[in-house]
């Protein structure tokens, strides 16, 4: 099985930090009710390639971005 997938990484990110800053949270309060490091959380606010997709997914979840099955 094949998927072709596009998502438009810039305009997620960009999402994600107007949530984040429109319920007040700084990136460490982001980063404890993800369960993630405080770097992952800048780490994905910068876009940089070396982030791991599970903290990804934890901080898109918190942001009401991303559903849990």
């Amino acid at each position: 099985m094949e998927w072709n997938i596009q998502l438009d990484w810039q305009a997620l990110v960009r999402e994600a930090i107007k949530r984040r800053k429109e319920n007040k949270l700084s990136q460490k309060h982001l980063a404890a009710i993800a369960g993630v490091n405080h770097l992952g959380v800048i780490k994905f606010e910068k876009m940089q390639e070396n982030i791991e997709l599970k903290t990804i997914f934890a901080i898109l979840r918190v942001l009401g971005l991303l559903k849990r099955k």
